[in-house]
């Protein structure tokens, strides 16, 4: 076997505090910094929905001209549907500045109110619509964490230790500083 190749990685230029005090500023440093970035995105969603809301406004006048074209067209289509696919043996048509046709749309299942009422009826049902109900079987990771020494006997099976994890949470102001853009 091949020795793997060294890789080098770079230590990260950061200010590292040296006290608790040095530590408490940095903390407090962060959290600014953390609320300027929320002040920032505030401001960009903002203006991303008066934008979307202009965009909606001055496409208005062509969604509605495209929308009577559709129409018009698939009136016209409709009613000379024999003619333009020769008597059904094309289902789509050509016209030189686009296509038009006609296709299914393959069948689908809308389920009308709770799930859990319509799985009941079929239940009720009687043995004639059992076969519209499905048993699934799925592997309980709640009762394994209960009891990992049990679980792991299992063949494929490893009970991960939890881990820690670093975390930093600032304290927030009640009031977001005003960002200008």
């Amino acid at each position: 076997m091949a020795p793997k190749a060294k890789t080098k990685t770079k230590a990260l230029a950061v200010a590292v505090p040296q006290t608790r005090e040095a530590a408490t500023k940095m903390l407090a440093d962060y959290g600014e910094a953390l609320r300027q970035i929320e002040a920032i995105e505030t401001v960009m969603n903002g203006d991303l929905a008066k934008r979307k809301q202009q965009a909606v406004e001055e496409a208005a006048p062509f969604t509605a001209r495209a929308d009577a074209l559709f129409k018009g067209l698939q009136a016209y289509c409709d009613a000379n549907r024999a003619a333009l696919t020769e008597n059904g043996k094309t289902k789509t048509v050509d016209f030189g500045t686009g296509t038009v046709s006609w296709r299914w749309n393959p069948a689908k299942v809308n389920l009308r109110g709770k799930v859990e009422d319509i799985i009941t009826r079929i239940r009720n049902a009687g043995d004639e619509f059992q076969q519209f109900l499905r048993q699934t079987v799925e592997v309980d990771r709640a009762e394994m964490l209960r009891n990992p020494n049990l679980a792991e006997k299992i063949e494929g099976v490893k009970i991960a230790s939890a881990g820690e994890m670093f975390a930093v949470e600032p304290f927030g102001s009640e009031e977001l500083p005003e960002v200008t853009s």
